[in-house]
C-alpha cells in the first residue's frame, strides 16, 4: 500500500485529534513568561562598583539641584555636608572605573555617567 502523507503530516493528524490541542501552546506560553525576564536580568549584569558608582554620581545630581543662595543656613550646611561626603571623590571614581572598565565599549557606552 502507497502513502498518500509523509510522516510529519500523520504526526500533526494524531496531535490535532487531541481533546485539548491548545494545552502544548499554554504550556509554551508560561515558560517563555517566566524564561524571558530571567533572560533579560541575567543579560543586565552591570558590576556591583560600577552600579555603587552611578548611584552616587545621580545623587550628587540632584543635590547639585537643591543647591540655592536663598535657601536657610542649616539646609545649606546639610547639603554642604551631604554633598562634601558623597561628591568629594567622585571624580577620582570615575577615572578609575573609565580606566578600569576601558576594554569594556558596551558598559561605558551604555552608563553615561562613566
Amino acid at each position: 500500500m502507497m502513502k498518500l502523507f509523509p510522516k510529519s503530516f500523520e504526526k500533526r493528524r494524531v496531535f490535532e485529534n487531541r481533546r485539548h490541542p491548545e494545552i502544548p501552546i499554554l504550556v509554551y506560553q508560561a515558560i517563555m513568561v517566566l524564561i524571558f525576564p530571567a533572560m533579560a536580568m541575567a543579560a543586565d549584569t552591570t558590576p556591583a562598583d560600577v552600579t555603587a558608582f552611578i548611584h552616587d554620581a545621580q545623587i550628587c545630581q540632584y543635590l547639585a539641584g537643591e543647591w540655592d543662595s536663598t535657601l536657610p543656613d542649616a539646609r545649606r550646611l546639610d547639603l554642604a555636608e551631604e554633598t562634601g561626603a558623597r561628591c568629594a571623590t567622585i571624580d577620582v571614581r570615575q577615572k578609575s572605573l573609565r580606566r578600569k572598565y576601558r576594554h569594556n565599549k558596551t558598559l561605558l557606552a551604555k552608563n553615561k555617567h562613566l
